[in-house]
């Protein structure tokens, strides 16, 4: 009875792909397009948002023989994103009926409620497919495997070192990738040359300033300040995301004079392994005493700059900049 039920889920054709990988999920889709058409042809695809599903409609395509084919394949975009909650159950209650003309894949591009009606039924009768964030060493063997695949020398470090200056996200470093391929130019790619063309993302920038900042490197920590505004990330944003990096920073120094594990660690602030383990590294650089010291400053200008203290006119944040620059001096004598 159990193997017949098995059996039964496995003859269904529902699939949901979703995660915060949406590099990978979409080059899943895509994929799944591909081969598709390869074996039955490009008639019977259809595409459809989820804001534009009409339920009655979906009901009967399901269910309709395709056109001189043997599968239709439907891909629904964002219907738990987009659709209310009567148009879920609707579609929810379609799915009962057996797919054996139609291929379904429910593709989004935000986590799905789990709650809901329509995602309990796809567990049920389908299958879920989630892309979660890829680790460093994950994202690092990826290059390595694109690399191979388009004939670009890089060796482990430096493709390691493109995983962080890319913030470990799959479609950046898709992007900078392609153009150090071009530059290269059959050469092997070298760390000089991602410095030289890639931009770091807001969180690698941070780390580097951080790590300047730790070693009391004033001209470096002023100049990946300066990169920062230069590269037309807002001073707001970037002030408040280095509040957030010492506010994570004190907790990992605490946890882990308790002794707890990085794995713990990792779960109890709700963090990315990758930044556990270079907040861990970078710990090691501090006491809890400087770090209690810098945060005590930070939260000094973020009061001054929500009362008025320190003034902002119409984006000009001048005075923001400065504050953070004192402050960086401060942190480095």
């Amino acid at each position: 009875m159990v193997a017949a039920a098995k059996q039964q889920k496995q003859n269904k054709n529902i699939f949901l792909f979703y995660g915060e990988d949406s590099y990978s999920s979409y080059e899943k889709l895509k994929l799944w397009q591909q081969e598709f058409i390869k074996k039955y042809g490009d008639t019977n695809i259809e595409t459809i948002e989820g804001k534009t599903l009409d339920p009655s409609e979906f009901e009967t395509n399901i269910g309709t023989m395709p056109f001189l084919s043997e599968k239709r394949l439907i891909v629904i975009k964002n219907l738990f994103k987009e659709a209310g909650a009567e148009e879920q159950k609707r579609v929810a209650k379609s799915l009962d009926k057996e797919q054996e003309f139609s291929i379904v894949v429910f593709y989004e591009t935000e986590a799905p409620d789990k709650r809901t009606a329509l995602y309990k039924k796809i567990a049920e009768v389908g299958e879920i497919k989630e892309f979660p964030t890829l680790t460093e060493n994950a994202i690092t063997k990826w290059i390595l495997e694109k690399a191979a695949q388009k004939d670009i020398k890089i060796n482990y470090d430096t493709a390691n070192f493109l995983a962080v200056q890319c913030g470990l996200d799959l479609w950046t470093v898709s992007n900078e990738l392609s153009k150090l391929e071009t530059y290269a130019d059959k050469k092997e790619v070298t760390k000089e040359m991602i410095e030289s063309l890639v931009t770091p993302s807001l969180s690698a920038s941070i780390f580097k300033l951080t790590d300047a900042i730790a070693n009391k490197s004033l001209r470096e920590s002023l100049k990946t300040f300066r990169t920062l505004l230069d590269s037309d990330e807002e001073a707001t944003k970037i002030f408040f995301m280095i509040v957030r990096h010492f506010r994570i920073l004190i907790q990992v120094f605490d946890l882990l004079g308790k002794g707890e594990p990085p794995f713990s660690i990792t779960k109890k602030l709700k963090q990315h392994p990758f930044v556990i383990q270079n907040m861990t590294k970078q710990s090691k650089n501090f006491t809890l005493d400087k770090l209690e010291e810098i945060y005590q400053k930070l939260l000094k200008i973020d009061k001054d700059f929500k009362t008025g203290i320190i003034k902002s006119f119409q984006g000009d944040t001048n005075e923001l900049e400065l504050a953070i620059e004192k402050l960086i001096i401060e942190c480095c004598k």
